[in-house]
């Protein structure tokens, strides 16, 4: 892909098309990174409706999940690079800390459109990342099928998350599982 933005929106379109209701992909979406009461006790943000700059960061493409009239949940947050530098790792991993601090099922990575391996220095310095994809060389159908995948996968990690956070689910273990997709 020639630039970020091109890419985001191939990724967004593909998105679009493979995922079922009630989830849907949205760009440029504000998350909120904190939940502050002010000295009257009242919410200072609208958690239902966050705004960038407002205890809110902007994402590139977030899936989230329609919970009902007026409720939508984040669970997949993607944001997009050409390459990954170390600036990008450590930035990002700080914001998916932040967000997940207020959606602790959330789940957060990059996805670098001109990468064709994951590089050394996010394992070095990534601590809240849970994913990382590499796209360089993968087009039409193979794209899709690769961000359907992904995409499936973490929401269903999401939705794990969720039912162990809020008690619907207890468990004896909880790992981080690292998958290898050969070049």
């Amino acid at each position: 892909m020639a630039t970020e933005s091109a890419f985001v929106e191939v990724a967004q379109k593909v998105a679009e098309k493979i995922l079922p209701s009630p989830l849907f992909v949205q760009r440029g979406a504000a998350l909120l990174y904190q939940v502050t009461v002010d000295n009257q006790l009242s919410l200072t943000v609208n958690v239902k409706r966050p705004s960038r700059g407002n205890s809110a960061f902007q994402t590139d493409l977030c899936i989230f999940e329609k919970k009902g009239e007026e409720v939508a949940i984040p669970r997949v947050v993607m944001e997009f690079k050409t390459r990954i530098t170390t600036h990008d790792v450590l930035t990002y991993s700080a914001k998916a800390t932040k967000h997940k601090q207020v959606y602790p099922y959330l789940r957060y990575g990059i996805v670098a459109s001109s990468e064709t391996a994951v590089p050394g220095r996010l394992f070095t310095h990534n601590e809240s990342l849970d994913f990382c994809a590499t796209v360089s060389g993968l087009e039409g159908e193979e794209l899709s099928e690769f961000f359907a995948l992904l995409l499936a996968a973490e929401v269903e990690s999401s939705r794990r998350l969720e039912a162990i956070a809020y008690g619907s689910v207890r468990t004896r273990l909880f790992r981080s599982e690292v998958t290898i997709h050969a070049l």
